[in-house]
């Protein structure tokens, strides 16, 4: 009968006899009975009372959902903006998909075109994961692939849900396709769908395909490491979601311990993503420039030259320039290891020339026996006619082409038939030494007017002939004509053409210019390093910076060293080559040395602060944790400028090894050097952990939001040869008894505690219980009790309980009480439950708060072990439970009411 009054009011109100009827209405929007709530909410809809619509959207969080569908529907006709945050609060939480495309249609009708935009402010703004998901499902056929990429590079946190719901289907994509967001969905570790355009085919390796499904894996990508051969990844290889995989992989390597492992995965990521690599590949390349080096020297140790070793030639090519000093020797030594097959059977001429190129990249002098290995090489590979000349060319400097001796053709016929006797290559080398030299001699004499110099000295000729000539000789006769190419030109010396050059130029007849203390284009010699190196020190700013120019490519150390001093006091603006810096224990702090950081040149004394964070912008990343310290001191006491570009530096450095060197200092309560940690992937470590709870309880989210922790694997990297050690001690019966070994220290058992698996952990736990028990009068030790605070928020149950049980044996009674207290928010009720009645028998009074707010618990056990416990109290509970009532909402109240008169009871 109510409803059909209510529908009889309603009908054919309009204009103020509406509004006149809502105040009527908006009441009974919260009537006890179901059926009057939904007859007023469809008055209000008929008569279209938008000024009721806050009281509408109250109504979508009724226990009823058919009064919640009610509401939606109302809302679509008497929707105003109060009603919005209703509706987002109602989309992530409901997921009838009835009631859902209620509120979606309710919510357009109230923003308009603006809904897709609301929605995504409202997953942004939300913590709760699962509210996050529903809303943006409700963006099903509204958002683009280019929106999604636009939110990708905005670093929104919805991304990685909205890539997920992209990729199951629960979002449809309005314009584009899935294969648009290939790379963010590989960044993301999202799996691309199979059928999707670049998704992985069902035909290649199926470890390898289960990888790029389901997005990256670091167990699964061990597990292929771990294999006997590499992956066959011929049908993935070229995919987008192969190749972005890149830097996972070589990130896993970075962090891995065991060298075979570490190979192993590299291999991988060269497997997946070969040559030739983009600019944004190389630079992932670069970044790991140290894992590459030393999986190279890995490889090489097992033997790997004619395998992995020989892959790893073109990508060292890449990372020469970033790898450190400190890895560059053992690389050297691994190359100079290659035996002369190792790259024999490359299809390329040029590949044994390479060999050449990359030890001069990596910063090694060329030397008589690199080069006999390579041309070894040459002569083993598929073309030895074009490898051999291109060996010689790299080593020499000749040009292939361009370059034609001024001889006859007689001549050249009679080289190459010297070339296949030494005893015919003597004799010609002896006539051509004569007639050389008698050739000059009579172009000086019969020339009339002024003679020119030749446009290059006659040995560069030469040289380029011999070098043609190479193909044709006999193995007899090649090492000869090595030998007087070397004698032309020493390897890795400059054009040695100085002495023949002056001579051809005081022939010709050109003046000969005096030499000047300031010439500064004069051959190197020690009176000309005398000369420029005081002129760095001249009041002439165009001279010094003249000088330094001079002297920036000098390789000697103590060169070098006084261009790097003078800028960094402002003398010349020339900054020194950075192939001369790196590895300098001058520049950067000896690791040995007492004081690392003030040991260098960048701490001497008048050495401006800008100058030296520019050199180390210069360095590789390998390079800077030593120099930290000093960093940090700038990054917080330096000017404005100062300290941007410190952060900078400190940026740069690998993530876990900064904090790890930040962490005495944040242990020690400096938690401001937290925000060098911001927005930077890290190992959760203890002191990691910590410092994030307390930045929440100061009030300080925003910084502790901005730690990235991540949990490590469930087994640490490095541990293969400490298992193989154990089951071989295992399989090995002991004849011998062992002698006994040391007890360890307390300082020992609390590190095994915090580090050890779960069942070790139980063990110590007994162990400190049996040997560490204070006597009746002593205090509870400091460390030890930090442990067990540690340990009772372990991720096991298990252990958390044996902790308790350890503190009641370990400390007093107020301490354990307090220990106890932290349980009272464990995730498990039978935890909750066996603490409150812990604190129940011991009626420990400070506890009374925490066991009041536990009487409005989610759980009926841990509800009845509160009241139970907080009944037991008697009339000590009484003013914590006057408290709770008072700040309870009224149908919360007799929680509270109930035990106080049970209390009351009981004392009358």
């Amino acid at each position: 009968m109510r409803k059909h009054v209510i529908a009889l009011l309603a009908h054919d109100a309009s204009g103020a006899d509406a509004r006149a009827l809502s105040a009527t209405l908006v009441p009974l929007t919260s009537d006890p009975d179901i059926r009057t709530v939904r007859a007023a909410l469809l008055a209000l809809g008929t008569a279209r009372a938008d000024w009721a619509g806050e009281a509408v959207a109250a109504c979508l969080h009724h226990p009823n959902m058919n009064i919640r569908k009610t509401a939606a529907v109302t809302l679509l006709h008497a929707g105003a903006p109060a009603a919005v945050p209703h509706l987002l609060r109602a989309l992530g939480r409901d997921d009838n998909p009835g009631l859902r495309t209620a509120l979606t249609r309710a919510l357009g009708a109230v923003v308009g075109d603006a809904r897709t935009a609301t929605i995504l402010a409202a997953a942004e703004a939300t913590g709760d994961e699962r509210a996050r998901r529903l809303l943006l499902r409700a963006l099903d056929g509204e958002v683009t692939a280019r929106a999604v990429l636009a939110l990708d590079a905005g670093a929104s946190p919805v991304v990685p849900a909205l890539l997920a719901l992209v990729a199951d289907g629960g979002v449809r994509l309005a314009a584009g396709s899935v294969a648009d967001l290939a790379e963010p969905l590989a960044r993301h570790g999202v799996a691309m769908p199979p059928d999707a355009p670049g998704g992985a085919t069902a035909g290649g390796d199926p470890d390898v395909t289960a990888l790029l499904r389901t997005g990256w894996d670091p167990g699964l990508a061990l597990r292929i490491a771990r294999r006997s051969m590499p992956p066959d990844a011929a049908d993935v290889r070229e995919l987008p979601s192969a190749r972005t995989l890149l830097g996972h992989w070589l990130d896993l390597a970075a962090g891995t311990d065991e060298a075979g492992i570490r190979s192993r995965l590299v291999r991988c990521a060269l497997r997946l993503c070969p040559g030739p690599w983009s600019a944004d590949e190389t630079a992932v390349l670069a970044r790991y420039a140290g894992t590459v080096a030393d999986a190279f020297g890995t490889a090489m140790g097992e033997g790997g030259a004619a395998g992995f070793g020989g892959e790893l030639i073109d990508v060292l090519h890449a990372v020469a320039p970033h790898v450190s000093a400190g890895r560059r020797f053992p690389v050297v030594e691994a190359l100079r290891a290659l035996p002369p097959a190792g790259l024999g059977g490359s299809p390329r001429p040029e590949a044994a020339a390479s060999i050449l190129s990359l030890l001069r990249r990596f910063g090694a002098v060329l030397v008589r026996a690199d080069l006999d290995r390579a041309l070894a090489a040459a002569h083993r590979g598929a073309d030895p006619w074009r490898a051999a000349p291109a060996v010689l060319r790299e080593a020499f400097g000749v040009p292939g082409e361009g370059v034609a001796l001024d001889e006859p053709a007689e001549w050249h016929a009679e080289l190459a038939d010297a070339v296949r006797t030494p005893e015919a290559l003597a004799e010609f080398r002896g006539r051509y030494s004569t007639s050389a030299a008698a050739a000059g001699a009579s172009r000086i004499a019969g020339t009339e007017g002024p003679v020119r110099p030749p446009t290059s000295p006659r040995s560069r000729h030469l040289l380029h002939a011999l070098v043609e000539a190479y193909p044709g000789a006999t193995p007899q006769v090649r090492a000869r004509l090595v030998d007087w190419m070397t004698r032309l030109q020493p390897l890795d010396a400059p054009e040695w053409t100085i002495a023949e050059t002056w001579a051809a130029s005081a022939a010709a007849g050109a003046p000969a210019r005096p030499a000047r203390a300031g010439d500064l284009d004069q051959p190197r010699s020690a009176a000309q390093r005398s000369r420029l190196l005081a002129m760095l020190d001249a009041e002439s700013p165009e001279r010094r910076t003249a000088a330094a120019l001079a002297l920036r490519d000098w390789p000697e150390p103590d060169v070098s060293r006084a261009v790097l001093r003078a800028y960094l006091r402002g003398r010349i603006d020339v900054l020194p080559d950075r192939a001369h810096l790196r590895g300098r224990d001058d520049i950067l702090p000896a690791p040995t040395s007492p004081d690392p950081v003030h040991g260098g040149e960048l701490t001497a004394p008048g050495v401006l602060p800008e100058r030296a964070l520019r050199l180390v912008a210069q360095l590789p990343e390998d390079d800077l944790p030593p120099l930290v310290p000093l960093l940090v001191e700038w990054w917080e006491h330096g000017p404005p400028a100062v300290h941007a570009a410190a952060r900078t530096a400190l940026r740069r450095v690998p993530a876990d090894a900064l904090a790890h060197l930040l962490a005495p200092r944040i242990e020690a309560g400096e938690r401001g050097l937290l925000d060098l940690l911001t927005g930077l992937r890290l190992l959760r470590t203890p002191t990691l952990t910590r410092a994030e709870s307390l930045l929440r309880t100061e009030g300080r989210a925003a910084l502790a939001d901005g730690l990235v922790l991540l949990d490590g694997p469930l087994r640490t990297p490095g541990t293969a040869p400490e298992d193989t050690a154990a089951l071989a001690s295992l399989r090995t019966p002991s004849r011998v008894p062992a002698a006994p070994a040391e007890p360890p220290s307390l300082p020992e058992l609390l590190d095994l505690a915090r580090t050890g698996t779960p069942a070790r952990v139980r063990e110590i736990l007994t162990r400190l219980v049996e040997e560490y028990a204070p006597g009746p009068d002593a205090r509870p030790d400091p460390e030890l009790r930090a442990l067990v605070e540690e340990l009772l928020r372990h991720p096991r149950a298990g252990v958390r309980l044996h902790a308790h049980r350890a503190s009641r044996a370990l400390f007093d009674r107020d301490t354990h009480a307090r220990l106890t207290v932290l349980l009272l928010s464990d995730p498990l009720p039978d935890v909750v439950r066996r603490a409150v009645r812990t604190l129940g028998r011991a009626a420990w009074e400070p506890a009374l708060p925490e066991l009041v707010r536990l009487l409005d618990h989610a759980k009926p056990v841990v509800r009845r072990a509160a009241r139970d416990a907080v009944v037991g109290f008697g009339g000590a509970a009484v003013p914590a439970l006057r408290r709770a009532e008072a700040h309870a909402r009224p149908d919360r109240r007799s929680l509270y009411t109930d035990v106080l008169a049970e209390i009351t009871n009981g004392k009358d």
